[in-house]
């Protein structure tokens, strides 16, 4: 089974050269200039040598050096063999096999040859590194043939050397299903049997010519990829307009030379490539978020992609992203208005002590206003009006709040938002800690809609902090909230395809609340909505006078970084105290309660490295029991900061992070 998640592919890329000694590189094609324009997934390397030095200089490859780490570097090794298993399984070809082949340039790509079709394909440049290549396609010439499958050659025209094809055996899984099925005990006849379309036949394509190595699944990838190399082809990821607006607009911003590391994805292409990729009866049922995101405009996403470098511009990691999107926009992708701020500075009552600071502008009017189709895709099936029926519902129902929401709190509220994350110790799968703080223009008009929003729920307490109302969620019965099931490969369900819109009644179980712990206050201008009463507490009503986060060290020294950074304007601003934002994660990993973790990016790892089955338990799989105490590891962790900006065509990122010893 192909299954290609695009956020793993530098990483894989990385794991394949570190350690990689050699000669240096020739110049080479870019792996962009050889793979299609059909290209939904790209992620390359250009020098294997120079990343892996530029790593060895920075304080994270120092701590995966140090031998305390070596019991985890193991693990995560076995983690990566694992998620390399289906290109193995399909090309013969293990990581350990691959290191130390690519001298230069490397890439790989998630292809769709054509609609409902997906196609894997790796490049590499390989001058100075012809024997180990020769010697790579030995071995996987003797896998395959002990496999089963059959070898032949096939000439491809301009190509002075032959593409040898391997015609593969199904799958071990799918060879036993078909004998269990024979085998197991009679069924009764159906009567219209079920005729599922052939499968087709499974194909591995290796070519050695000049420096190239190429490989695919696809003999017309192949054909193309060739074809490129020996310049008589066109049609090149290179050529594709989205990828030449993204890798442009980081060229304009980054210095001269190749960066370390590029990337680009077409997100909705890449949602369908890799859901084509994933055997049918393993996808999930029903309508899926990428049908929710197709119907919703955000096909208007042409392309994301840039560049990362380690040890780089006095940084230990600097990335530049580019998100093109050029207008118009329709349905809900109505609702990204993200405009430029001018005040991003924390605000005067923001804390010293919290993890992480990212505040943002969106105009939220405009969000309310284009939310109706997206609300009626995932709760309404299609059905046109069921949005304008809840909030006639909350306004004029006798039983509900009888607010219009729009007109007494949405039209109150600023563009500014701003969220702090902080963490209780100990440290346990519910430490972490959330609050939202969103500017108002009216401060009195926004806590009169939040009384009409609580008072009658049964649910939310309300108590008097400081001369404020506070208003706290006490369901202790709540059921916890579900970790959201991420996925980068198939589609996670959203709703049963065809499901009518039914009232709920009593006897049928509630959704979980999304912060089933909330407490929310109007307080210096803003709107509080925390997570927990006791972050919010920390804020509106601290034991002793704080420091403040504007005055703290480490904000200051990302903060006049960002400020060198151009474009000026900003709808973002990201603040990191990364030795304090992983701490939650690092300790739920040691503690092997992974999966049991509440935490934003335990919740994001835990959908990369989970079975991607909804509802199914999830086991940790890295092994913390041999970390070493989080100390250790803490004094490689710098601060890290990203802005945001505006622009006509869609976003432009820009992030880094600082060395510990530049603090």
């Amino acid at each position: 089974m192909l299954r290609f998640r695009i956020c793993e592919l530098a990483w894989v890329g990385c794991l394949l050269i570190f350690g990689a000694g050699g000669a240096s590189a020739q110049e080479g094609r870019l792996s962009e200039t050889l793979l299609p324009n059909t290209t939904q997934g790209f992620a390359a390397i250009s020098n294997v040598d120079m990343l892996s030095e530029h790593w060895s200089k920075t304080q994270l490859g120092h701590l995966m050096a140090d031998p305390v780490m070596e019991p985890f570097k193991k693990d995560i090794h076995r983690q990566f063999e694992e998620r390399w298993s289906s290109i193995h399984e399909r090309f013969g070809i293990t990581l350990d096999e691959m290191k130390g082949v690519p001298s230069g340039d490397v890439g790989i790509g998630l292809i769709a040859p054509s609609p409902g079709k997906a196609a894997l394909a790796i490049v590499a440049d390989v001058a100075g590194k012809l024997p180990q290549a020769n010697e790579l396609l030995q071995k996987v010439t003797a896998t395959q043939l002990q496999r089963g499958a059959k070898r032949s050659e096939v000439k491809v025209e301009g190509c002075p050397d032959s593409v040898v094809q391997f015609d593969l055996p199904e799958p071990v899984e799918e060879q036993e299903a078909a004998r269990s099925t024979l085998e197991g005990s009679p069924k009764p006849e159906p009567a219209k049997p079920e005729v599922k379309a052939k499968a087709p036949p499974r194909q591995a394509f290796y070519c050695l010519t000049g420096n190239l190595l190429a490989v695919t699944d696809n003999l017309e990838i192949m054909q193309g990829i060739l074809g490129r190399a020996m310049g008589h082809q066109n049609g090149s990821l290179a050529d594709h307009k989205p990828f030449q607006s993204v890798i442009q607009r980081c060229k304009t911003d980054a210095p001269k030379g190749m960066p370390q590391i590029r990337w680009f994805i077409h997100p909705l292409g890449y949602a369908e490539a890799a859901r084509a990729a994933t055997p049918e009866d393993q996808r999930r049922k029903g309508k899926s978020i990428l049908e929710v995101m197709r119907n919703q405009g955000v096909g208007a996403i042409k392309g994301v992609g840039g560049f990362v470098d380690f040890s780089a511009e006095g940084y230990e990691l600097i990335h530049r992203t580019a998100v093109f999107a050029p207008p118009p926009y329709e349905k809900a992708m109505k609702m990204l208005v993200l405009p430029n701020g001018t005040e991003l500075a924390p605000q005067s009552w923001v804390p010293r002590d919290i993890a992480t600071y990212t505040t943002f502008y969106v105009d939220i009017l405009n969000a309310f206003d284009n939310f109706d189709s997206l609300f009626e895709e995932l709760f309404g099936q299609g059905e046109k009006g069921i949005w304008k029926e809840v909030l006639e519902g909350m306004e004029k129902d006798p039983q509900g709040p009888q607010i219009n929401l729009r007109e007494e709190l949405i039209k109150n509220l600023g563009r500014r938002v701003s969220m702090l994350t902080d963490y209780q110790l100990p440290i346990t799968t519910t430490s972490e800690r959330l609050l939202f703080a969103i500017e108002t223009t009216d401060p009195k008009a926004v806590a009169a809609a939040i009384e009409k929003l609580m008072k009658n729920d049964s649910t939310a307490k309300k108590r008097e902090v400081g001369g404020h109302v506070v208003w706290e969620m006490v369901e202790d019965e709540a059921p916890e909230p579900q970790a959201p099931d991420i996925s980068f490969g198939d589609m996670p369900a959203v709703g049963p395809e065809g499901a009518k819109k039914k009232k709920a009644t009593d006897e049928e179980e509630k959704e979980p609340r999304l912060l089933p712990h909330a407490a929310i206050t109007v307080w210096e201008g803003h709107l509080l909505v925390a997570s927990h009463i006791d972050i919010l507490l920390k804020v509106v009503a601290p034991a002793n006078k704080p420091d403040l986060l504007a005055d703290d060290v480490d904000y200051k020294l990302i903060d006049e970084e960002l400020k060198k950074f151009e474009p000026k304007d900003n709808c973002l601003r990201l603040f990191s105290r990364t030795d304090e934002a992983y701490r939650p994660t690092y300790e739920l990993v040691r503690q092997n309660k992974m999966p049991e973790g509440e935490t934003m990016l335990a919740r994001l790892l835990n959908g990369l490295f989970g079975e991607g089955k909804k509802g199914a338990a999830r086991r940790q799989k890295i092994d913390g029991s041999q970390l070493p105490e989080y100390q250790v590891v803490r004094r490689y962790l710098g601060p890290a900061g990203l802005k945001v900006t505006s622009e006509p065509d869609g976003w432009f990122l820009k992030g880094f992070t600082l060395s510990k010893e530049a603090e």
